[in-house]
């Protein structure tokens, strides 16, 4: 399914998770996929962004609140993508969160996390990538320099 430039056309939240859903390959029927997601986003302790079409969900821990696992649900152009990221890192720091944790599939999302790096919109920001035994990557992101404490 073809992403969708969201500086063309914003889509509805639905769309955006059927595309993102294709474009993963996703084992499971959109229909799934979109019953999850609300639920999801209703959980003690998510958060929502959206930039374009492109959506990112984390989840805090609940012992460690400045800690969290996110994903992304995009259906935007790379550009976008890779934009939204950038902003993503900085209003989640915003948002409290020192450290996220991600896991995906596809190598070339290791590309963004680079990017970012590059030139850091937070002092002490760095990521870590790793394999796991199933074959999928997983990034540590450090958003900034770590504030301890659990506040939000």
């Amino acid at each position: 399914m073809p992403v969708v430039d969201s500086k063309q056309e914003m889509l509805p939240v639905g769309d955006v998770l059927r595309i993102a859903a294709e474009n993963t390959q996703s084992e499971y029927a959109v229909e799934f996929v979109y019953a999850t997601f609300v639920k999801e986003v209703q959980m003690p302790g998510s958060k929502f962004f959206r930039y374009g079409n492109t959506i990112y969900v984390i989840h805090a821990s609940e012992k460690e609140p400045r800690k969290g696992m996110f994903r992304a649900l995009n259906a935007d152009t790379a550009q976008n993508f890779m934009a939204s990221g950038f902003q993503f890192v900085i209003d989640a720091y915003k948002a409290g969160f020192d450290t996220l944790v991600t896991q995906f599939k596809d190598q070339s999302l290791i590309n963004i996390f680079r990017n970012v790096a590059k030139n850091p919109p937070n002092p002490g920001m760095g990521y870590n990538v790793q394999m796991l035994d199933n074959g999928d990557y997983q990034v540590a992101l450090q958003l900034g320099t770590p504030r301890g404490g659990a506040e939000q």
